[in-house]
């Protein structure tokens, strides 16, 4: 829902790194993970894309203010193009 503040999970169980970019807002990212070892963000700068290691999980806390459809993908142009983009659509 518009407004939300929601705790987003993104996982990479590839064999290399992605950054990840989210469209229509910022994030801040609170914490990273490695084959159990959890590791807090030292700074909670905003930001749109974060690279997500290969192996690791990266946890954001992000709001969408306005109600409509936003794009979240790997901002490599062939991983796009592979299939790593979604939509996620932000009720009123």
């Amino acid at each position: 829902m518009a407004g939300d503040t929601e705790l987003w999970e993104i996982v990479n169980q590839a064999d290399m790194d992605h950054p990840f970019h989210l469209h229509g807002t910022q994030f801040q990212v609170v914490e990273r993970e490695r084959d159990g070892q959890v590791a807090r963000s030292p700074y909670l700068a905003w930001k749109d894309t974060v690279n997500v290691a290969r192996g690791k999980t990266v946890r954001i806390i992000t709001r969408q203010e306005r109600p409509g459809a936003r794009m979240y993908h790997c901002h490599i142009l062939e991983h796009e193009q592979l299939g790593m983009m979604g939509i996620v659509d932000v009720r009123a």
